[in-house]
């Protein structure tokens, strides 16, 4: 996966990426593929319902490298 954040102002964590959605500051969110559901269905519905764009990683730890973290990481969200 390409680095996506580069030069681009973003958040990581699930619980800020849904604060960030419930706030219209979101442009684009990024989601691990293995983040259980219980945690990126929520996201991924709130994102479908004010029709931002959700891309997905193929793994929490992709998705970390992508954001520059060496934790892993279960959602990111460019902000606006």
């Amino acid at each position: 996966m390409p680095q996506a954040f580069n030069n681009k102002q973003y958040i990581i964590g699930a619980k800020q990426v849904m604060k960030a959605i419930r706030a219209g500051k979101t442009s684009k969110i990024y989601l691990a593929s293995d983040c259980d559901p219980i945690i990126s269905r929520p996201i991924a519905e709130e994102a479908a319902g004010r029709d931002i764009a959700v891309e997905y990683a193929s793994t929490r730890k992709a998705l970390g490298e992508m954001c520059g973290i060496r934790v892993k990481a279960a959602a990111a969200a460019v902000i606006i």
